[in-house]
C-alpha cells in the first residue's frame, strides 16, 4: 500500500473520531470500520468483516458488493497505478482488476551453477505483471527473467541474458466454480525473445491453451502450445531467419505447473517440461516461506535441465539459489 497524506489523515480520523466504528470479534480482535475514512483513502466502502487466520490485510481490500447472479462488478477506477492485491492466493490464476501481479516475482542474489561459477555466478530476478482490459477477462501480460553477473567486474558486470515475454490471453472462470469442479482455462498468444543480435538472438511465438484446477491450497496448471512457424531456410545472417528451429526438442510441447501450500503458509511451486521423443526436459522447484511482517517470502530455487533461459535452450544447466519472492 502506498502511504500518502490522504491515508495518514484517514488513519488519524479513524483513531480519534468519536464516530469511528470498531467491529469486535472474540477470535480475530478488532478491525477498523471503513465508513469514516474510505473517502480519504480512495477505498470503496464495504461491510467490515474480521480477518481470519488464513488471510492477510492485503487479501481483504474492500471490494464492491456482489450483484445478483454471482458475478462481481468491476472495482471503481483507482488513481494509483500500483498493482492491486488479488483476492486469489495463487498469483498465476488470480483475477486482477486493472494492473496486478501475474507470475511469481522474485530476486535470488545468491545462486550457484557449475556452468556459471566464481565471478560468473549470477543474480536471478523475475518480474511479471498483467493488465485487464475493461470488464472483460482479457489480459495483457508481461514477464521477464534476467541473469545478472553482478560479481563479474572484469567484464563490467554484464546482464548475460534477459528474456522478454509479452502475451495476450483470455481467462475463463465459470461463475459456479463448484459445478465446474474448480476448473478454468487460459487461452492466448505469446512472444518470447532475448533481444540480442545474431548469433545470440533467440525468439519464438506460440499459441497456447492452459486448463487448470485451483481449489483450497493447491493448483494444477497445464500449459500446451503450438509454435507459430518461422522460415528456417534463410541465411544464418538474416534476422528474419528462425533463430532456434529445434527449440521444441528441448522444451517439448507443454509444461506442467503444480503449486501446493504445506505447513504454515509454506508454498511449493514446481514446473515440469518433457519431450518424450528426445527425452529432454527440465524441472524447476521454488520453495517459499513467509518473511518478517509477511511483506515478502524467503525463497529457495532449484533448476535442472534445458531452457532455463532462451540462450541456454539447448544446454542443460543445474542451479541452486537463495533469495526472496515478492509474489508467488
Amino acid at each position: 500500500m502506498e502511504f500518502n497524506g490522504r491515508v495518514l489523515a484517514a488513519c488519524i480520523i479513524a483513531c480519534t473520531s468519536p464516530f469511528s466504528l470498531l467491529a469486535a470479534d472474540s477470535n480475530a480482535g478488532y478491525t477498523l470500520s471503513a465508513l469514516d475514512a474510505a473517502w480519504l483513502a480512495d477505498i470503496p466502502i464495504a461491510e467490515d468483516k474480521p480477518i481470519t487466520d488464513s488471510e492477510t490485510s492485503a487479501d481483504r481490500l474492500p471490494l464492491p458488493a456482489e450483484p445478483e447472479g454471482g458475478a462481481q462488478d468491476e472495482a471503481p477506477h483507482r488513481k494509483s497505478w500500483l498493482p492491486e492485491s488479488d483476492p486469489d492466493a495463487y498469483s498465476i490464476v488470480s483475477v486482477g482488476r486493472g494492473l496486478s501481479f501475474h507470475k511469481p516475482n522474485y530476486l535470488y542474489p545468491a545462486t550457484y551453477s557449475p556452468a556459471y561459477r566464481g565471478s560468473s555466478s549470477e543474480v536471478l530476478f523475475g518480474l511479471s505483471l498483467k493488465l485487464r482490459f475493461f470488464s472483460l477477462p482479457l489480459y495483457l501480460g508481461y514477464s521477464q527473467k534476467s541473469f545478472f553477473q553482478a560479481f563479474n567486474g572484469k567484464d563490467s558486470k554484464p546482464f548475460r541474458e534477459t528474456d522478454f515475454n509479452p502475451e495476450v490471453f483470455y481467462r475463463f472462470l465459470p461463475k459456479n466454480a463448484k459445478a465446474w469442479h474448480h476448473l478454468g482455462l487460459d487461452a492466448g498468444v505469446e512472444h518470447e525473445s532475448n533481444g540480442q543480435s545474431l548469433p545470440g538472438s533467440r525468439s519464438w511465438n506460440r499459441v497456447y491453451i492452459a486448463p487448470f484446477h485451483a481449489q483450497g491450497k493447491s493448483l494444477i496448471y497445464w500449459k500446451w502450445w503450438f509454435r507459430i512457424p518461422e522460415d528456417k531456410n534463410r541465411l544464418a545472417t538474416d534476422p528474419k531467419r528462425d533463430d532456434n528451429p529445434d527449440i521444441q526438442d528441448y522444451y517439448g510441447y507443454s509444461e506442467l505447473h503444480i503449486e501446493q501450500e504445506v505447513f504454515d503458509k509454506h508454498l511449493i511451486n514446481a514446473l515440469f517440461r518433457y519431450n518424450p521423443v528426445t527425452g529432454r526436459g527440465a524441472v524447476n522447484l521454488q520453495y517459499s516461506i513467509p518473511g518478517p511482517g509477511k511483506n515478502f517470502f524467503w525463497g529457495l530455487y532449484v533448476w535442472n535441465g534445458y531452457g532455463e533461459s532462451l540462450l541456454d535452450y539447448n544446454r542443460s544447466v543445474t542451479r541452486v539459489g537463495l533469495g526472496i519472492q515478492l509474489t508467488r
